[in-house]
């Protein structure tokens, strides 16, 4: 399982660096043509939404299961128990909310196939897709980190320390 998502982790960040790089592309050329060359290039806007999008979402994903989202802790490292239960409660509690991503968010791509977007004339559903993709990578992400915070509630292995607090 940790090698499956160490491949769709790997692919999720690879993506997002592309399409991040895309994004900024777009807008210094529709900066550039407007500042300089005084022309309205219609198309940039959308293709920067696309790509910033896709990257917020396949972000989140990977922060996930790295960890990396905020936390605050509101209990001492050396209390094990109590950390590695709030930490599985936590990862727990987020499920429910994966469920939307996925359910709703295929509702919410497949109204957008009724629509296209006004300059490149792209059916909407591929920004919206980006929410239950997202969701599906965080459900099989998740797997793996409730493993991990069972097995170190069952050890007594306290929770990893974040980069933040090195």
């Amino acid at each position: 399982m940790r090698k499956i998502n160490d491949l769709i982790e790997w692919m999720f960040i690879n993506t997002a660096a592309l399409l991040f790089a895309v994004f900024i592309g777009a807008i210094l050329w529709q900066v550039a043509a407007r500042s300089l060359l005084s022309w309205s290039v219609r198309w940039t806007d959308e293709v920067a939404l696309m790509c910033f999008v896709w990257s917020v979402f396949l972000g989140a994903a990977v922060a996930l299961r790295r960890g990396a989202h905020y936390v605050v802790d509101i209990l001492s490292p050396e209390r094990v128990l109590g950390s590695n239960l709030l930490r599985l409660f936590g990862s727990l509690a987020c499920l429910p909310i994966i469920w939307l991503l996925i359910t709703h968010g295929q509702i919410y791509a497949d109204m957008g196939w009724r629509r296209a977007s006004m300059a490149l004339e792209v059916p909407l559903f591929w920004i919206f897709v980006a929410i239950p993709v997202s969701g599906v990578a965080m459900a099989i992400f998740s797997i793996e980190v409730i493993w991990d915070d069972i097995r170190r509630l069952i050890t007594g292995t306290p929770p990893p320390v974040s980069q933040d607090e090195i």
